[in-house]
């Protein structure tokens, strides 16, 4: 069997290779809030000095069915009368025999549309938590920081901004980036065609992690009231290669099996920027070698994102 360090490393993939793609600088925050003016931003994280950019996978996003009744485009219609208060809870693990790693973070939200740009949407974060005493201790610090994401056509997220708060730690930091951006690779575009109940299509993306995937998420418009869309979801993800990058280190593995998969519901607000409502679970498994293909590591992993 593989030696133990090597378990663990391996291990860690899925809790740290989806936010892999920040850069390694420690910014300092500029300022301690997001100027507003009610219930808009009047200032932008945009351009500002230590912003963390990470980019977002783009959707490729095809409808293949309309729905039934009178059709209409789902457009964004930003509320900047008030700002949306949001809590994200994500939870990911990954186990191998004799080794697991998890991790839950909890992060409330308060966004707002910018004033006049309707693609910036700027958050500040409130008190951060996590069910482990030593994250949830290097969660505090984190209460007040910055955050920025830019959407597309189709609240499709493109790219999101981090400015962290000057005493949060790297531990910290990268918790917060990773339950933002596992979120967002999670997040389900809608059409820019009209579309009624009973419309469904399917948004496509490829995640850059510890291996690279194919992501499919079909969607099916179940309820449409007012500006509030709900939608339920599957999700399938498949490797577009047989390598498995071990983080941290330039190794590498081989992936013989894979799997994840997993469903969920999404209720979106059109005035919103943030999702209203979300559960979604994905479970899989894979089998990876080494030198010896006769010494394979199976890990099980699961990954939960959640809004309310």
């Amino acid at each position: 069997m593989y030696p133990r360090r090597t378990r663990v490393a391996v291990a860690a993939a899925l809790l740290i290779g989806l936010a892999g793609c920040g850069a390694d600088e420690q910014p300092d925050a500029a300022g301690s809030g997001t100027a507003q003016q009610g219930g808009c931003a009047t200032e932008t994280t945009s351009g500002r000095e230590g912003v963390d950019l990470l980019a977002i996978p783009p959707a490729k996003v095809t409808l293949t069915n309309p729905g039934s009744g009178e059709r209409k485009v789902a457009a964004a219609a930003p509320d900047r009368n008030s700002p949306q208060s949001a809590t994200l809870v994500t939870t990911s693990s990954v186990a191998a025999v004799g080794d697991e790693q998890a991790q839950t973070v909890e992060m409330p939200l308060e966004a707002r549309f910018h004033c006049t740009d309707s693609t910036d949407v700027e958050m500040v974060l409130g008190t951060v938590t996590s069910p482990d005493a030593e994250l949830n201790g290097q969660l505090r610090p984190v209460a007040g920081s910055q955050a920025g994401l830019a959407i597309g056509p189709g609240s499709m997220p493109i790219s999101l901004r981090l400015l962290p708060a000057e005493s949060a730690g790297s531990q910290a930091r990268l918790a917060v980036e990773q339950a933002l951006v596992q979120s967002l690779q999670l997040s389900v575009p809608l059409p820019t065609e009209p579309i009624a109940v009973g419309a469904t299509w399917r948004a496509e993306r490829t995640i850059n992690s510890a291996a690279t995937v194919t992501q499919h998420i079909d969607a099916t418009l179940t309820a449409w009231e007012g500006n509030r869309l709900t939608m339920d979801v599957t999700v399938d993800e498949t490797p577009v290669n047989s390598v498995f990058v071990i983080p941290g280190s330039d190794q590498t593995l081989n992936i013989s099996r894979f799997s994840n998969s997993g469903t969920g519901q999404v209720t979106l607000d059109l005035t919103r920027g943030l999702p209203v409502s979300a559960r979604i679970d994905v479970d899989g498994a894979r089998e990876l070698f080494g030198a010896d293909p006769a010494q394979p590591l199976i890990q099980r992993t699961s990954l939960s994102v959640g809004w309310r």
